[in-house]
């Protein structure tokens, strides 16, 4: 577990490679975005087939989720105690999603937690610091 609690300045520290890993996904909708314009730039000339009905749906993906990745999700990698919330966990196919919900609405995603234990221990250092669940 790379999550580690600061005394001095009161603020987790997370070490983990989230920040690009994000940074790689907005660009790729970016990119998804700028192609499904380019497709669909001259639709009005010509009749709507299928192919530029797949780059409608595509670009309306990429830009939900551009959404998402920008105003939903946080990659900091100090948080300040007084800036959290709870401890969340969401089930997703059969895998559990560990994060950190933030009072400003936004969640950090903990991709290093892969197990129920190291997210008890999460669970024990934030019940030592003050944050309940």
């Amino acid at each position: 577990m790379k999550v580690n609690y600061n005394t001095s300045d009161k603020t987790i520290e997370i070490e983990d490679g989230l920040k690009t890993h994000y940074l790689v996904l907005k660009m790729l909708m970016i990119l998804n975005l700028g192609n499904a314009a380019l497709n669909l730039y001259d639709i009005n000339k010509k009749e709507i087939g299928f192919i530029e009905i797949v780059w409608i749906v595509v670009g309306l993906i990429s830009l939900v989720l551009l959404y998402f990745f920008i105003f939903k999700k946080s990659t900091q990698n100090k948080l300040a105690v007084t800036s959290i919330e709870r401890l969340d966990t969401t089930s997703l196919f059969g895998r559990n999603i560990f994060s950190i919900v933030l009072k400003n609405g936004k969640k950090r995603d903990l991709i290093e937690i892969k197990s129920k234990e190291d997210f008890n221990q999460l669970k024990t250092l934030f019940s030592n610091i003050g944050i309940h669940n």
